[in-house]
């Protein structure tokens, strides 16, 4: 038995937490509120439920969300509250970190002792919330992949738990993108083979999947199925695997025209060899050289990892304006960093 433990609006939660005043209200993590610009960073889900989501522009939040309150991003804080919650969560049962905000807890040795996974989930919900102001959701089941799907049917606050069977009856009538790890464009690939459900994929034949897709035709195939397995491993981290582009400008340069056009041409980029690569990055960094000097970067964690190209151009493009486009650049970058696995790869946590 599996526990996936999801901190909900983790960021805006730490916020919330730091500060009793937040509590209950909407709070939206941006750029610099004094400046009036920047993109969000993160949300809470009062903000959420005015319509308010991750790399939205500040003054398109704050249209959408007037009595908001705006707090900057403290990337150090939320890791100190990340380490607490992940050491907590360790004592329960072997424990494998799969972000900053989530992570498998294996339970099966407590169950086998005859305690419940609603039990243990509730325990564990109650003691955040009590001695952290962190509201978690909870997802169980015989798998990580049933585990994280689970979590994510009742938001915030939380607990679902499915076997294989209720996993069936539940989502094979929803899309093929709602799979975890089925990204946007495998969900289209597999629509023009008439695959639009998660059921029509569990039903569809492994030797014609493997043939399209190879390995991950092989996942796909178990994952639809509920019948994905892999064990909860404590030793598994995030590493520090990055991508990027970058160009070098003939001259020193503020045409504000080229550094878009190169933005969106690099993210476009950035975002297709995220899609091949089955993968989503949760931080964001722009690079640019002055002369010949040392490269200078600056960059964003979102709360939400993205392969989405708008979303990776909207980001660099507030960097390069709130930090770099006083004066000229000869070199305009865009890096990606904290890839997290997606599709077939996702579940191995080979970070």
């Amino acid at each position: 038995m599996i526990l996936l433990c999801d901190m909900n609006s983790f960021f805006a939660s730490v916020h919330q937490s730091r500060d009793p005043s937040l509590r209950g209200k909407p709070v939206i993590v941006a750029g610099d509120p004094r400046k009036r610009r920047g993109i969000v960073v993160a949300a809470s889900y009062e903000a959420k439920a005015a319509g308010v989501y991750t790399t939205m522009h500040y003054f398109e939040a704050r249209k959408k969300c007037p009595q908001a309150i705006f707090v900057q991003p403290v990337h150090g804080i939320y890791r100190s509250y990340s380490e607490v919650i992940m050491r907590f969560l360790s004592r329960i049962g072997p424990c494998e970190v799969a972000s900053i905000d989530e992570a498998y807890v294996d339970i099966t040795e407590l169950t086998e002792r005859g305690y419940k996974a609603a039990e243990i989930a509730s325990y564990i919900q109650r003691k955040l919330q009590a001695e952290l102001h962190i509201p978690s959701s909870v997802g169980a089941g015989p798998n990580k992949l049933i585990a994280k799907m689970c979590a994510d049917v009742k938001k915030p606050r939380g607990f679902v738990q499915m076997g294989i069977k209720q996993f069936q009856a539940y989502f094979w009538p929803q899309p093929v993108a709602k799979l975890h790890g089925c990204g946007q464009k495998t969900a289209d690939k597999l629509g023009i083979q008439g695959l639009h459900t998660i059921g029509q994929l569990a039903a569809y034949p492994l030797v014609k999947l493997t043939a399209a897709y190879g390995k991950k035709g092989e996942y796909l195939h178990r994952a639809a199925n509920g019948i994905l397995y892999s064990p909860v491993n404590p030793e598994r981290r995030k590493g520090e695997k990055t991508i990027g582009s970058s160009r070098t400008f003939a001259f020193d340069t503020t045409d504000k025209n080229m550094i878009e056009q190169t933005a969106r041409l690099f993210s476009e980029k950035l975002a297709d060899k995220l899609g091949s690569k089955d993968k989503k990055a949760k931080t964001i960094s722009v690079e640019v050289k002055y002369d010949y000097r040392q490269t200078i970067s600056r960059s964003i964690t979102l709360e939400e990892a993205t392969n989405n190209a708008g979303e990776i151009y909207k980001t660099a493009l507030y960097l390069y304006h709130e930090h770099f486009a006083h004066q000229p650049v000869r070199l305009f970058g865009i890096r990606l960093h904290n890839l997290i696995e997606q599709e077939f790869e996702q579940l191995r946590f080979d970070f």
